[in-house]
């Protein structure tokens, strides 16, 4: 028998004061006896019980397992890719404090939910790059993800269908590229995208691959701001950046993949959280473990039943 909860110093201050408590109950009833002139036989039943009583319900406390059985751990997996827009849009605070920064919470958070996957980051403006291949290591995945600016990649304008085609080819020309689930999850503006070629879209139905577009921003939209005031454009005028719903929207449906929206009145961050979590993984590996089973309450049980019977069992000290 093994004990979940080993006797600790609170234990042991209640077998103390029990029996402390008992033996001056005894000696009051013996007493009370004498002076009677009679006997309290039924004091040794109710001492027996409750000695027993007690002590079931200190083993019941600690947990006692036994019965050992093997289970098989079975642990399944999925390779996700974070694809990040670091435009210079991202920079816009129409989402607080701005598109980005809310971005770097919401995928701190994802991160939190998926430990039981691979995870990658790929940045992306006009160009794409692998920022952080595929790991477990969620740690490390928090550190790069907290160091996102929109300076790390020179130029500026979204490419979407290139961050993409680096994202699939990634994910498929893997070191596992026939073992695991397989998806990206797309972080974006979508402002100033070009539709991407049908090539890419029937690839990414093809082998299967898991598409979530995030929308971050407003389709009212609002100025950007930079190191030299509020952005404007070669003629003067301000930039004003707006989510482009309708692209991305598109981007998704023929990726048969899912579209959502991160702003201050929607996130539907939760939503993907739970459908990538329920989404199927493929089978990494199996393991047989020993599980205890706690079976307290045997000993409860017999406890009350001997709690019962204490009850029902009287003592007298005197006849009439």
């Amino acid at each position: 028998m093994n004990w979940n909860y080993p006797l600790g110093t609170t234990e042991y201050f209640f077998i103390f004061f029990f029996i402390c408590l008992y033996i001056a109950y005894i000696i009051r009833t013996v007493r009370v006896a004498r002076q009677l002139k009679t006997t309290a036989r039924t004091l040794i039943i109710k001492l027996f019980l409750r000695m027993v009583t007690f002590a079931l319900l200190m083993i019941s406390l600690l947990g006692p397992s036994f019965g050992e059985a093997d289970q098989e751990i079975k642990a399944q997996g999925k390779d996700i890719y974070l694809v990040v827009d670091l435009s210079m849009s991202m920079n816009a605070a129409d989402v607080i404090p701005s598109r980005l920064e809310k971005v770097k919470f919401e995928l701190s958070r994802f991160v939190e939910n998926q430990k039981a996957n691979r995870i990658g980051i790929i940045v992306f403006s006009n160009d794409a790059y692998v920022q952080v291949p595929l790991t477990y290591d969620a740690d490390a995945l928090g550190l790069f993800i907290q160091s996102l600016q929109t300076d790390l990649i020179p130029g500026s304008g979204t490419n979407l269908c290139r961050a993409a085609e680096l994202a699939f080819n990634r994910l498929i020309n893997g070191d596992e590229p026939d073992g695991r689930s397989k998806m990206m999850v797309l972080f974006t503006d979508g402002e100033n995208s070009k539709d991407c070629a049908g090539a890419l879209f029937n690839n990414l139905r093809r082998y299967g691959i898991g598409v979530y577009t995030v929308g971050v921003g407003t389709k009212a939209g609002t100025s950007i701001r930079s190191k030299n005031g509020l952005l404007k454009d070669e003629r003067g005028k301000l930039v004003i950046t707006k989510l482009n719903e309708d692209f991305l929207s598109g981007f998704s449906l023929n990726a048969k993949g899912g579209y959502y929206e991160l702003s201050n009145t929607r996130n539907d961050m939760d939503p993907l959280i739970a459908e990538i979590t329920s989404a199927r993984g493929s089978f990494i590996n199996a393991r047989t473990v020993m599980v205890d089973s706690n079976k307290y309450y045997y000993f409860l049980g017999a406890a009350l039943v001997l709690v019962l019977m204490d009850v029902l069992i009287t003592i007298g000290t005197f006849r009439l």
